[in-house]
């Protein structure tokens, strides 16, 4: 008898479980301090200026009540970038993409006002805009052939985020966090615009400091 009482109130209690926990939705925005990291050092003259970019998109927080758990994800249309300081001639790199950050968070309640929380969690993407970008044009010094230093950007990307917030008056959210980008973002490549052959340089790693602001309804 004692067993059946407890698996029905372990049944009871799980079912009261989502109504228990807190759905918030709101509208995100802020600010990529990107830098492109690439592989070989030699063109870091390339990619060294961090450029600013910026975030904005949906998100949904899923909290439980009690033990201070709880999820977020976001669909966020994300621009980063990378200029070189040494070479003027050199272009802009611009990255564009979908991003869907899901993270994991823990926090802490201070009073009615404030909520305190950190998080991570794994972010997937997928690049929309330009595949090539061309950086700089030169010409071979051993055949005379017009030769041009070009980003390719990665079709789809995945990153990693680590960071802290807080929730003041159930309204608003800040942020402060990093993504570190698990695979390469693009690569410089070298093409031969005369016979149309092409030579892998460097890849590069477009991570990012960001500072965000939502406004849950």
């Amino acid at each position: 008898m004692k067993k059946s009482i407890c698996l029905f109130l372990f049944l009871v209690s799980c079912s009261m479980m989502p109504t228990m926990a807190q759905l918030k939705v709101g509208l995100t925005a802020g600010l990529n301090i990107s830098q492109l990291h690439v592989s070989e050092s030699d063109f870091d003259s390339y990619v060294d200026q961090i450029r600013p970019g910026f975030f904005v998109g949906p998100t949904a927080i899923y909290t439980l009540p009690g033990i201070g758990l709880g999820f977020d994800v976001s669909a966020l249309y994300d621009m980063r970038g990378a200029r070189s300081k040494d070479n003027d001639k050199c272009e802009t790199i611009y990255c564009y993409s979908f991003q869907l950050p899901v993270n994991v968070r823990y926090g802490i309640d201070f009073g009615d006002m404030v909520h305190a929380f950190v998080f991570t969690g794994p972010q997937f993407g997928v690049n929309v805009g330009e595949k090539e970008r061309l950086i700089i044009s030169g010409h071979s010094k051993s055949t005379g052939h017009a030769l041009e230093r070009r980003w390719a950007s990665e079709s789809s990307l995945f990153s990693w985020n680590f960071g802290v917030g807080g929730v003041i008056l159930e309204k608003v959210q800040v942020r402060v966090s990093y993504n570190l980008a698990l695979k390469k973002s693009g690569e410089i490549r070298q093409v031969d615009t005369v016979d149309g052959t092409s030579i892998l340089l460097t890849s590069g790693k477009a991570h990012a400091c960001q500072v965000s602001l939502s406004y849950l309804f």
